[in-house]
């Protein structure tokens, strides 16, 4: 019995990596290409007073990202796949994802003004409510359900726009976007959540290693905002679901990861407020940016901050579940001090430039 139980599962560990190897392959091969035409199609990152970069570098990792997705999702299908047999499901989600994308490649082309980014970035977001999706708010052991009856429409409007706007943010140095993307993704895969039970973002999460080898400093290529937008868009959905079709992580694991990010975010706008500077001017000050000036490898805070949300996400999963809120909250206290605390000391000497 035993014998048969650890064949099937070397049975599905075979057909996962066959799942998942298109998507992985597929974004690692499509960057040397995308990278040598990047400045015909005008995606090329040139070096700004702001920059952490100092030579032109190509920003077409949403790209490399989107044809690993969908070719992934192609070959899925024509391999008859279960995970696409409810193909009406996904629709709700590639959709908007989709309209994201084009506003992030948008953006990385021509620079969108503030305004009208916004008013697409609220656009698709309202597409993917009137497709259906929905937040769930479900609890996990001490975080109780969170839920706005007639409101849910508006909130869940909501949440697709700041988790976009924040993962947007959080996309100044190489490889942290793909080390924050991939404990979320991979959260929402092992979690069952969305289309597929998981696949959607197991697929995706594949995606961004392949593109993440070119994204290791030095960089050959950027995420750019394509990339961005359509992460940032997959990764609120984790908290979301159709009625009845998919389910959705519970809002504290699928919140959690981002803490990092949010706390990140706050700093930046605290600043600004202390500087006098506008809040929605574009910026280099984010506390993981000031610490590569202070002698930081990329990589180093990169993996700093996807060793945080992996932290984040194992508090509300494990510790909260077994020993209680406070326990969860008094293990986190110390991790967050020394993440700020001394983070904020050893750049004390890097003046803010605006």
């Amino acid at each position: 019995m035993l014998r048969i139980r650890a064949s099937e599962r070397a049975a599905l560990d075979v057909n996962l990596l066959l799942d998942l190897a298109p998507a992985l392959l597929i974004a690692w091969l499509a960057v040397p290409p995308l990278a040598r035409t990047a400045g015909r199609l005008g995606l090329i990152d040139v070096p700004k007073d702001r920059s952490t970069h100092a030579t032109p570098v190509p920003r077409i990792g949403g790209i490399a990202i989107a044809l690993g997705l969908v070719g992934a999702i192609g070959i899925l299908a024509l391999r008859g796949h279960a995970a696409l047999d409810a193909g009406g499901t996904w629709v709700p989600y590639l959709v908007p994802a989709v309209l994201y994308f084009a506003i992030g490649l948008a953006d990385d082309r021509r620079g969108l003004a503030p305004g009208m980014k916004f008013i697409l970035q609220g656009s698709a977001a309202a597409c993917a409510v009137a497709l259906g999706l929905r937040w769930d708010g479900s609890p996990v052991g001490p975080f109780v359900a969170i839920e706005f009856g007639g409101l849910t429409p508006v909130l869940t409007w909501l949440w697709f726009v700041a988790v976009v706007v924040l993962v947007n943010f959080v996309d100044g140095i190489d490889l942290i976007t793909a080390s924050v993307a991939v404990i979320v993704l991979g959260a929402a895969a092992g979690g069952g959540a969305g289309p597929g039970d998981g696949m959607l973002y197991l697929l995706a999460a594949a995606a961004v290693v392949g593109f993440g080898y070119w994204n290791l400093r030095p960089a050959r290529a950027f995420p750019g905002d394509a990339a961005t937008h359509l992460l940032g868009f997959l990764i609120a959905t984790a908290a979301m679901r159709l009625p009845g079709e998919t389910t959705a992580l519970p809002w504290a694991v699928a919140s959690a990861p981002l803490l990092p990010g949010v706390i990140d975010v706050a700093l930046g706008l605290a600043a600004k407020l202390r500087h006098g500077v506008p809040l929605w001017r574009a910026h280099s000050q984010h506390l993981y940016q000031r610490l590569t000036r202070v002698g930081w490898s990329h990589a180093g805070v990169a993996l700093r901050y996807g060793v945080l949300a992996a932290a984040a996400l194992l508090m509300v999963t494990v510790i909260g579940p077994r020993w209680g809120l406070w326990a969860c909250l008094g293990l986190s206290a110390p991790i967050l001090l020394w993440h700020v605390g001394l983070g904020l000391w050893r750049t004390r000497t890097i003046p803010y430039r605006f």
